[in-house]
């Protein structure tokens, strides 16, 4: 039986053709979304590993370039008034006398367990070739070495700050010295009192084992200044975590929580969950900090996230009761960290430049000062896949707290001040050369994952 078919026009392929496309690619994109970061990660973390062999570990050995690293100190200029109670101390800022820094790591260890133990070797040579500050210039300030001695005495027995008020008077005119930049920063200068103390009974082995007082003073080259470090190297261990200082994971200087050592040693940071803080180990304060996200940036056309070290980590637990641990006796307002106990009990004080986010009872007991935002932050930016530091600009001040003493004559009428002394300024920022470098590593993936 012959049927006849009606010849249909064949129906065009072409949506269900794109259909199949749109879902491939979506289902591509969705396969990316998810194994982009894995593959991102992947590769990240195959290239940043230390290893006597790997790309990291010459520039982490030595630092390829000099960084300059700035000195801001304060001149005090009304010492004769510093028994007056109507006038405050006046300071005045003189500087920056910029300095090159270059350094090294010295008695490196690798260890089987994916950590590495090294120290720190810094050099420091003064800018002779650009327009620089006189370091013959003179200033007066505080003398820190009978500040310190009368610290460390002032709540022993009436009889014994009276007799080292007798050894003061016989060595001291005043509570003030005059000293040139150099003095004051490298070179050292001598004091009476340093000599004595090894005749002093009570002073023996509680100050300083120097013959001379200089910030830097016998630094320059030392490799005993920063302490021992133990590291990951990214192998078996978190990369750029430090774990160990002086061989301790918890130091005495602070108690409970605020003396755990955490966060990174300076050259590389390991990644934290969120990326909402990181945490920097500094070993003049015996204490890690933590620097909170503030905000993003480009740097050599590389986006970064930008952290700056603010109010909660300069409270003593006025404001964040769980701060309190930072106090090492007297919670002082917010803005100022005392450092005396990794200081041989010697009255320090660390703050931002000028008293830059702190209470304003600091600069409500001297005069001079003018703390700025910009000028006087401290702040890391970081490209955040991979935590390299694109830029930094590190300001911290050193101040000591001048206060009555009784039994102590030369102190007995002073007025409670936090004296600043100086500060210092590094910046720093990722080499040209090497912000490509790092572009090429971000953009592998990219290329990888298109071929």
């Amino acid at each position: 039986m012959n049927r006849e078919y009606d010849m249909q026009p064949a129906k065009p392929q072409f949506p269900k053709f794109l259909f199949c496309v749109s879902v491939f690619f979506t289902v591509c994109g969705l396969v990316l979304t998810f194994i982009w970061p894995i593959l991102l990660r992947y590769i990240l973390q195959s290239k940043l590993v230390l290893t006597p062999n790997s790309e990291t570990h010459d520039p982490w050995k030595k630092t390829p370039f000099s960084v300059p690293l700035d000195f801001y100190l304060f001149n005090w200029t009304n010492p004769e008034d510093i028994y007056n109670k109507n006038v405050k101390p006046k300071f005045q800022q003189v500087g920056p006398y910029r300095y090159w820094e270059v350094y090294e790591k010295s008695n490196v260890t690798w260890n089987n367990n994916g950590t590495v133990t090294f120290r720190h070797r810094k050099f420091w040579h003064f800018n002779y070739t650009e327009p620089n500050g006189d370091l013959q210039a003179r200033i007066n300030t505080i003398n820190p070495v009978i500040l310190s001695a009368a610290h460390t005495v002032r709540s022993w027995n009436y009889w014994v700050r009276k007799g080292f008020s007798v050894t003061l008077s016989g060595i001291a005119s005043g509570i003030n010295i005059t000293q040139t930049i150099d003095e004051m920063l490298f070179k050292g200068f001598s004091d009476p009192l340093l000599d004595m103390t090894s005749s002093i009974p009570f002073l023996a082995g509680r100050l300083p084992p120097y013959d001379k007082f200089g910030f830097f003073y016998k630094r320059n080259g030392s490799v005993n200044n920063d302490g021992v470090f133990n590291m990951g190297t990214g192998i078996n261990s978190t990369f750029g975590k430090l774990y160990n200082w002086n061989y301790w994971a918890q130091t005495p200087y602070y108690e409970g929580k605020c003396g755990k050592i955490h966060g990174s040693a300076g050259d590389f940071f390991p990644r934290s969950p969120d990326n909402s803080v990181i945490s920097l180990f500094l070993p003049s304060l015996c204490r890690s900090v933590t620097l909170k996200l503030v905000g993003q940036g480009e740097v050599e056309n590389i986006t970064g996230y930008t952290y700056a070290l603010e109010a909660r980590t300069l409270d003593n637990g006025t404001i964040y009761p769980e701060n309190k641990c930072y106090c090492n006796g007297e919670c002082l307002p917010s803005g100022v960290l005392n450092i005396s106990s990794c200081s041989y009990d010697a009255p320090f004080f660390i703050s931002l430049p000028h008293f830059h986010n702190a209470d304003p009872y600091y600069t409500s007991l001297v005069d001079g000062l003018k703390p700025e935002n910009e000028k006087h932050d401290f702040y890391i930016t970081l490209e955040p896949n991979t935590n390299i530091v694109l830029e930094a600009d590190a300001k911290l001040q050193i101040n000591m707290l001048l206060q009555p003493i009784p039994g102590i004559s030369i102190f007995e009428k002073v007025p409670k001040a936090f004296f600043p002394l100086m500060w210092s300024q590094q910046h720093v920022k990722i080499p040209a050369s090497d912000a490509s470098k790092l572009k090429w590593l971000l953009i592998m993936p990219v290329i990888l994952s298109s071929t």
